[in-house]
């Protein structure tokens, strides 16, 4: 799956919550990483790991899952000439203790989770190194008993160290006005009494030490210097035995890298599944069907990240149709609702619950593709067009059976009219290359497109008019609408402005083929309109000169710039060129006298602003050479 739609839809917010519910720096890396599958079995696999993970957790509160703590880092190292510290091995001895708990806990789970209880087989309990780590280890030191060298060194040590003690204590009785105070300290490994600095001289030692003010100085009485030797000769041969039995866990350690491995990986997983299941419950979510062919039958879907707060969203895809355009009013959920499709689609291949009926059913695609973006900034419209033509550009390269393409607001952010036919081409296209397709859109022509074009389906999200609130709830087979003027009318934008905005957004007629859609009411006004017009006139001159028209295969509209000759064929004035129609290829669209008034000179519509130029320069006074030139009249 790409990155770009991974981000758009969010998934890697829910992979933020799965992280959450890890326990290990690893577990949590793991589900940071998860990608979208396309293998059916392994998507069944992994689908099944977290229902049977969610069978446990719902009858254990407790599962013995170990954080690792760095243990993997120490196993790799330990054939590397690194020598863990004892506190090392205590981590180790810790999760060796976790490995031999989860193994003896999932292997009672058989009943309820036969798959990943099985996982428990591969794991390692390694009795001889734990008992070894056991025996030389405790409180993190290593143990007087670790080896009976070190039992006698650290006896001989203890003995010398209490003879020092004993003289240091009848040292400080009989020399206590040289002492700042009458304490037995430790100066740089030899032990030492605190002299006044005055009387250092007078004082039978040696100094070790002395404090940063100078008004202090440690001192070694000079009948310990022997017994002191003797310490610190006895201290190297501790060392060197602790080395020595570092070395010899370390070597053990090494012996069982592999095993210790394949216990690490054994834990993440366990980590890593638990983790699924633990983000299934906080969801509330189910495992769902899943088919490699096919398409999605969605039933009560919730978007993972709104919680409870989210609208149920039913609908199917690759059924009954391959494409659905979903129209409706701003605000009213239709970003959420496309997003909620890609990111449930997401999360199935991934191995993850969906918060979702059981019966919903998963079709496997193999990339998902998505243009969501905002379009609302108007000084930014042009670059925004232009960010999402280029990233539809690159879906219509890619676009191929078995993948899903989500679109928010396609056409958008340039003029309505081209934005339209934009549209409605790439649809076709995208539709044509196989992919199961979902879009949004403002533009109403789309809806009509949808409602006749084979494949094809018209969507909405529901709105209540009487406290002007979205509902949040796709309808599926109906297309929706702005509600611009449902909603001005409500807030009391007065009757007869609403009429009049209706007959500029609605009134141009349009036939039944494609998305060409007469709207009844005005149909039948224009029908009645023409027939007394003809029937008066007795002839097929059913417009006037600056009247507009609907042209259907053009879906355009026109002027009308010179009346019918005698085989009923006009000039037409289309996005400033004249073209020759007749008059059973034009639909009446709006009377010359609603789109100008009464004494407006036509000249101003007709004419270029090079011949408007020269006639203004021809009213004022007779201008040598100047000539205006009218083309011939056909």
């Amino acid at each position: 799956m790409n990155n770009k739609a991974i981000e758009s839809v969010e998934f890697n917010k829910v992979l933020g919550l799965l992280s959450d519910y890890a326990m290990s720096k690893e577990a949590k890396q793991r589900a940071l990483n998860v990608t979208p599958l396309t293998d059916e079995m392994k998507i069944k696999r992994k689908l099944n790991e977290t229902t049977e993970a969610c069978n446990i957790i719902e009858k254990s509160a407790s599962i013995p899952v170990h954080s690792l703590q760095g243990v993997e880092q120490m196993i790799t190292l330990v054939d590397k000439g690194y020598l863990p510290s004892p506190e090392q091995f205590e981590f180790l001895s810790a999760f060796l203790d976790s490995v031999k708990k989860i193994k003896r806990f999932m292997l009672k789970q058989e009943y309820n989770a036969p798959t990943i209880s099985s996982y428990a087989y591969s794991l390692y309990e390694l009795e001889e190194l734990t008992e070894e780590i056991t025996r030389c280890i405790r409180n993190n030191s290593i143990d007087d008993y670790a080896s009976r060298f070190l039992t006698k060194t650290r006896n001989k040590i203890k003995t010398i160290e209490e003879k020092v003690k004993m003289k240091l204590t009848q040292v400080i009785k009989t020399s206590s006005s040289y002492l700042q105070d009458q304490v037995i300290t430790v100066r740089n490994g030899r032990y030492a009494v605190s002299v006044k600095s005055e009387f250092k001289r007078k004082f039978p030692g040696m100094i070790v030490d002395q404090s940063s003010s100078g008004q202090t100085v440690y001192m070694e009485p000079n009948d310990l210097n022997k017994l002191q030797d003797e310490l610190a000769y006895l201290k190297i041969e501790e060392e060197l035995e602790m080395q020595k039995i570092l070395g010899h866990l370390t070597d053990l350690t090494a012996t069982y890298k592999n095993e210790l491995l394949i216990n690490v990986e054994g834990m993440v997983s366990y980590d890593f599944i638990f983790a699924k299941a633990k983000l299934s419950k906080f969801m509330k979510a189910n495992e769902v069907n899943v088919q490699g062919n096919g398409g999605f039958d969605i039933r009560n879907a919730k978007h993972p990240l709104l919680g409870s707060s989210a609208v149920p969203l039913s609908m199917t895809l690759g059924i009954d149709y391959r494409a659905l355009v979903i129209t409706g009013p701003n605000t009213g959920g239709k970003t959420v609702t496309i997003k909620t499709v890609g990111l449930l689609a997401m999360m199935v291949q991934s191995g993850l619950h969906i918060p979702a009926s059981k019966d919903s059913v998963f079709t496997i695609v193999h990339d998902i593709f998505v243009d969501i973006g905002d379009h609302q900034s108007i000084e930014h419209s042009l670059s925004t067009f232009s960010s999402h033509i280029q990233n539809v550009v690159t879906i219509l390269k890619q676009s191929r059976n078995k993948t899903l393409v989500i679109l928010d607001e396609i056409g958008s952010g340039t003029d309505p009219n081209e934005g339209m036919g934009l549209a409605i081409a790439i649809l076709e296209a995208l539709y044509n290359s196989g992919a199961l397709l979902i879009a949004t859109t403002h533009y109403s022509e789309i809806k009509d497109f949808a409602e006749s074009a084979p494949g094809f389906q018209n969507g909405s999200m529901d709105f209540d008019l009487e406290t002007l609130q979205p509902l949040y709830k796709l309808l599926i087979g109906k297309g929706g609408e702005s509600q611009a003027f449902s909603i001005a009318e409500k807030l009391g934008i007065p009757e007869q402005i609403i009429k009049r905005a209706k007959r500029i957004s609605y009134g141009n007629p349009q036939s039944k083929q494609g998305i060409d859609i007469i709207p009844e009411i005005t149909l039948k006004e224009r029908t009645h309109q023409i027939k007394k017009e003809q029937k008066d006139s007795k002839s097929v001159t059913p417009f006037k000169i600056g009247d507009a028209v609907w042209i259907p295969h053009l879906r355009a509209k026109g002027i009308v710039k010179a009346c019918a000759n005698d085989l009923g064929d006009f000039q037409i004035l289309v996005k400033g060129e004249k073209i020759k129609l007749n008059h059973k290829r034009l639909k009446p669209f709006i009377d010359r006298e609603e789109l100008y008034p009464e004494e407006y000179d036509l000249d101003q519509v007709f004419d270029s602003k090079d011949v408007r130029r020269k006639k203004k320069k021809m009213n004022k006074k007779h201008v040598d050479g100047l000539t205006i030139e009218y083309g011939k009249e056909e």
